[in-house]
């Protein structure tokens, strides 16, 4: 079976000077000039859908690509002549479309046949049911022999002719047939049209002396000759083609007779339309140039309807020497007497035009014409049957005519011979008289049975001719009837479709609608986001140089808790864990919604709370040793918020818990709390009445105008403890002081710069808030929103001794937040209450789980299981281990646990895996909620731990080892997955490259650690232009700058957006210098980058960027 080798849009590639021919519902495309043809496939087009194909081709095609000769009989195509191999060809081929296979019928040579030739004339002719092959004309090498009685031209080297030749394809045989009437000069490049099974029309052509032929013949053959008759040109006003050559023609039917239809050729283009019983041509215009200027094209006819033709040109050289690939679709349809109307097919609207052509000439035709036609036909058929009953009984009677004179022929003889012999007896003579009229009766006898015998015949074909005239008279009855049923669901098809069509036009009109406007609006936005971003960049650039300038003066006193650049943390008690930090810049003209989803921070800025551009700086504290009121336990994570100016409107700030809110009396047990972060009363939180929550909602949201310590807490029973403040918003546990700001100044030093803590670059571990899912991208989508982020990992982690003091040494009421959110408690409780208050958040908690490998060595794994409250923390510890490496599963799973302070029981089921050993590292292996709140002060107590061994060479499959988790809400089954590891000799081939590998990693490691960002910047400025002109694939540096999350999804979109690549470039190098200022492991990583690319300049670039780094 062949395949086909294009696509659903495939299309020939340009060509000229080849042919079309058509079989069936198919166009067949072969050769051609070209310079990207191949000669092994055959094109093919498929009428009713108007698809282009390509399909290869067995046997060994013609040597003639071009220029050659082709005629279709049945389902085989005849190739004749053309030029390739090296010159003119005079083989003939044969190419069966149902079996894709060439067969040469004649091989090219110079004995008695037509000259070695190309642009010649061939058709097909029928003479006592044979075909022949007429061959006209063309333009070749020198013949030898010469056909007698033919001319012969010379054209530069090359043999313009007029030979006439049969071919005989049953007998192979070449013919040289006698030529009468107008023959023809020598002619090349005319077209030769067949009309009738021995008549063919001739026009157009390049005669001797340059001369572009309009001459027009009516060629007749016989089986031994060739009549030729010129039609006149009668010149004046009648209309009469240009001459031309390289043009093309078909053959076009109509109810008024045939008609020759000729498209382009050198140098008329244009198109004229023959009626061949008329001899009258008409000139077809309002045709575009793509279809008109163009010659050497192929040109095929196909009959929609009997009055729809369409024409499908495909290739051909323009004026201008350029060569086509286009498919071209004209229609011309016959209206009236000699009434033609023409137009050009959309491809993208072939078969839509084809259904709506079809259904319209139909229609217009009436099926009664139909039925008229099938009743004309079954009469015709009912004629032909009689005559042909009628002949039969003819040449049966002549027959018997026949026998009966032979017989009495027969009869004479042995009269004569009896007359001869009378002398000799007379008896023999009586009895021959006797034989005489007994051979006569019996003759009479025979005769008279063969006329009844005949007449008996006669009777049963005519009782069969009736019976045949009442079935067909039945069958076109019911023949109308179905026709009848038919058209009339053709009717109510068309009136559904015409009604979808309408319907769908509204639809696709609102859409349409609907997309301007979305495209005005995004235009808007985007235009609207890169005034923001400038404007930002301008404001930041401002402040930087004010605050390098200028030293960082005390808070004003309106009541400013911190100053406006983001907090430092070196006044901080040593137990506190720093999440992240983030600046933001609220706009004086206008209202803000930000977002800092990361950490579960939202802020919402109503128009006219700021006058002018206002910083808002937020540290997120993950950790410390919080003091909350009694029955309360922290549920959230705690925020250090401040603001550079006074507010006139107080601001709405939305913060994240951990607690699952399924019924509305839950919302009663939480409450915002708040704390300063200086001595005497640091970390002593209050409660803040106010606020609101919502079931299903895991933001509570609170109106301030007055910043410190912020958070949210669980109170038992849902009641307000006493010890937590009187009610007030402003009420704090300190004497003395009734607001935050009075709160935090207390205890402040006459030296200190700001009512809360400086920016520092050694912050604690980042954590993000509690959530049940993976966490999202960080970065929001307001430009204006993001100024700077500045996150770290803690190094030094506290041990568990430390730990445990924490929770139950301290003199006071004092809580820890882990780096996940634990919920902190108040150790000064009695048991009840604090298991009760406890439990109930403890209850509504979502934990999320985690499979991942360490792998040790080869063929051993370290498979560990951790729970935590956010999966990013458990990633975040990751990270901060330098040189681990780790490969997670990236399978999470949720759940809560069933028990308060319950257990998570892990039970391994053990496989049977030859080569492969499963062993917990210890047991009973379980998690508790307690010490799973721990994490990662503690990371053992999150994490139970399996070691995987595989014997190298024997562990052939991989292991899939199941774990069931118990004692939490839903039950689930864990698996451990892994590969087999590779043989000696596979590790053996890999050492190399992986040594090269392990070297660069530890390079780049080594260098992301101690690159500072200030030096990095500044080597990154002065080198832009080396950058820009380094040539690295701007999309290779866009995707890992992606991967390495320096940019995100929404940022790549905005770059490759760009209209040049030198606007993305400026592009990205504006975030890679703004990211390498805010964390030198950037450049590290743009400097891995440029060596990943692996060309010679990036390369040097890149060594040139670390030597000036080194240098500076």
């Amino acid at each position: 079976m062949l395949h086909s080798l294009g696509g659903a849009d495939y299309q020939p590639v340009e060509r000229e000077r080849h042919s079309t021919v058509k079989v069936g519902d198919y166009l067949y495309m072969w050769g051609g000039y070209g310079s990207r043809v191949d000669y092994d496939v055959m094109e093919v087009y498929h009428l009713p859908t108007g698809a282009w194909d390509q399909k290869p081709t067995t046997g060994t095609p013609p040597l003639g690509t071009w220029a050659y000769s082709t005629f279709a009989i049945g389902k085989d195509i005849y190739y004749f002549g053309g030029y390739g191999g090296g010159g003119y060809q005079n083989s003939l081929h044969c190419f069966n479309v149902d079996s894709f296979k060439w067969r040469e019928l004649s091989s090219s040579s110079s004995d008695c046949r037509p000259m070695k030739k190309g642009y010649c004339g061939i058709i097909s002719v029928h003479f006592d049911s044979e075909h022949y092959l007429v061959i006209i004309g063309g333009l070749g090498s020198s013949s030898t022999p010469k056909q007698p009685n033919t001319q012969y031209n010379n054209y530069y080297g090359d043999l313009r002719c007029n030979e006439i030749h049969y071919y005989r394809i049953s007998s192979d045989q070449w013919i040289s047939p006698v030529v009468t009437g107008d023959r023809p000069p020598p002619i090349s490049h005319f077209t030769l049209t067949p009309l009738t099974n021995n008549t063919a029309v001739m026009f157009g052509g390049s005669t001797p002396n340059e001369i572009c032929d309009n001459k027009l013949y009516i060629i007749s053959f016989t089986k031994t000759s060739v009549d030729i008759l010129e039609v006149p040109n009668p010149r004046g006003s009648v209309q009469w083609p240009e001459g031309r050559w390289g043009h093309s023609s078909v053959l076009i039917t109509t109810s008024s007779g045939p008609h020759l239809l000729v498209v382009g050729g050198y140098p008329a283009y244009d198109v004229w339309l023959l009626d061949i019983n008329k001899r009258k041509w008409k000139e077809l215009i309002n045709l575009p140039v793509n279809v008109t200027m163009s010659d050497s094209h192929s040109l095929s006819v196909w009959s929609v309807t009997p009055t729809t033709n369409w024409i499908i040109e495909f290739g051909g050289d323009r004026s201008d020497y350029s060569t086509l690939s286009d498919t071209a679709v004209i229609e011309l349809r016959y209206t009236s007497d000699n009434d033609w109307s023409t137009s050009v097919i959309p491809l993208d609207q072939y078969q839509d035009q084809l259904r709506r052509r079809i259904l319209s000439d139909w229609e217009n035709l009436g099926l009664s014409k139909e039925v008229q036609l099938l009743r004309g036909h079954l009469q015709e058929r009912e004629r032909e049957f009689y005559e042909e009953q009628l002949q039969r009984e003819i040449k049966e009677k002549e027959q018997i005519q026949q026998d009966r004179d032979k017989e009495q022929q027969q009869v004479l003889q042995e009269k004569v011979t009896l007359s001869q012999q009378l002398d000799d007896a007379t008896t023999l003579l009586e009895q021959a008289e006797k034989d005489k009229s007994s051979l006569e009766l019996e003759y009479n006898e025979n005769l008279k049975a063969k006329v009844a015998d005949i007449e008996e015949k006669k009777q049963i074909i005519t009782e069969h001719y009736e019976k045949l005239k009442l079935k067909v008279a039945e069958q076109l009855e019911e023949k109308e009837e179905r026709c009848l049923k038919k058209k009339q669901i053709i009717i109510d098809d068309i009136q559904n479709l015409k009604t979808d069509i309408s319907e769908k036009d509204k639809v696709i009109a609102k859409l349409t609608s609907q997309v301007e406007e979305q495209s005005e609006n995004e235009k808007q936005i985007i235009t609207d986001l890169k005034e923001k971003e400038l404007y930002i960049a301008k404001l930041v650039k401002e402040r930087q140089e004010r605050v390098l300038k200028q030293p960082i003066k005390e808070t004003s006193s309106i009541g400013l808790q911190f100053n406006y650049l983001i907090p430092s943390m070196d006044s901080l008690d040593s137990s506190i864990i720093i999440a992240g930090q983030k600046l933001f810049i609220l706009q004086g003209d206008r209202s803000h919604s930000l977002q800092w989803e990361k950490y579960g921070f939202r802020l919402e800025c109503p128009q006219g709370a700021v006058t002018k551009d206002t910083e808002v700086a937020v540290t997120a504290l993950a950790g410390g040793n919080f003091k909350v009121p009694n029955s309360t336990v922290l549920v959230s994570a705690v925020y250090a918020i401040s603001v550079s100016k006074g507010l006139l409107k107080p601001l709405v700030i939305e913060l994240q818990h951990c607690v699952d809110l399924r019924k509305t009396s839950q919302t009663g047990c939480l409450k915002f709390v708040r704390a300063p972060l200086k001595s005497p009363n640091a970390y002593q939180f209050s409660i803040v009445e106010g606020g609101s929550f919502s079931v299903g909602n895991r933001y509570g949201s609170i109106e301030r105008d007055e910043f410190c310590a912020l958070g949210i807490g669980h109170v038992g029973n849902g009641d307000t403890p006493n010890g937590g403040g009187n009610g007030s918003e402003n009420d704090t546990q300190t004497q003395g002081t009734n607001n935050d700001c009075e709160e935090e100044t207390n205890g402040d030093t006459p030296n200190d710069s700001s009512n809360g803590a400086r920016e520092n670059s050694s912050g604690g571990g980042a954590t993000p808030p509690t959530s049940t899912t993976p966490p999202h991208d960080s970065i929001n989508d307001d430009p204006s929103q993001l100024v700077r982020e500045v996150e770290s990992h803690t190094t030094d982690e506290p041990t568990m001794q430390q730990s445990d003091h924490v929770l139950s040494d301290s003199d006071e009421t004092t809580a820890t937040v882990s780096i996940e959110q634990c919920p902190a408690r108040n150790d000064d409780e009695s048991s009840t209450d604090h298991s009760t208050t406890h439990s109930a958040a403890s209850r509504d908690t979502l934990y999320s789980g985690m499979m991942y490998y360490d792998k040790k060595e080869a063929g051993h794994w370290k498979a560990m299981y951790s729970v935590v409250r956010d999966l990013e923390v458990l990633k975040t510890y990751f990270e901060s281990k330098q040189g681990s490496g780790i490969e997670y599963d990236n399978v999470v799973d949720s759940f809560k646990f069933i028990e308060p302070n319950g257990t998570l029981k892990l039970t391994l089921h053990t496989v049977q895996e030859v080569g492969w050993t499963v062993n917990p590292d210890r047991k009973p292996m379980k998690l508790l909620q307690s010490r799973v709140d721990l994490f990662p002060l503690n990371p053992s107590y999150a994490t139970c731990s399996v070691s995987v061994y595989a014997e190298i060479g024997v562990a052939k499959k991989p292991l899939h080892c199941p774990i069931e988790l118990t004692g939490i809400d839903p039950d689930i089954t864990i698996c451990i997955n892994r590969s087999p590891p590779p043989s000696l000799s596979m590790r053996d081939s890999t050492i190399s490259s992986s040594s090269t590998a392990s070297i660069s990693q530890t390079r780049r490691e080594t260098e992301e650690g101690t690159f500072r960002s200030d030096i990095a910047h500044r080597v990154m400025t002065e080198c832009t232009s080396l950058v820009k002109d380094c040539g690295i694939d701007i999309h290779f540096l866009v995707d890992k700058l992606l991967e390495h999350k320096i940019v995100n999804a929404r940022e790549k979109r905005r770059i490759i957006a760009q209209e040049s690549d030198d606007e993305r470039m400026d592009e990205l190098l504006h975030i890679i210098l703004s990211s390498i200022r805010m964390n030198g492991k950037v450049f590290g990583i743009f400097l891995d980058i440029l060596r990943e690319e692996d060309t010679l300049r990036t390369i040097a670039l890149a060594d040139e960027l670390i030597q000036k780094y080194n240098n500076s």
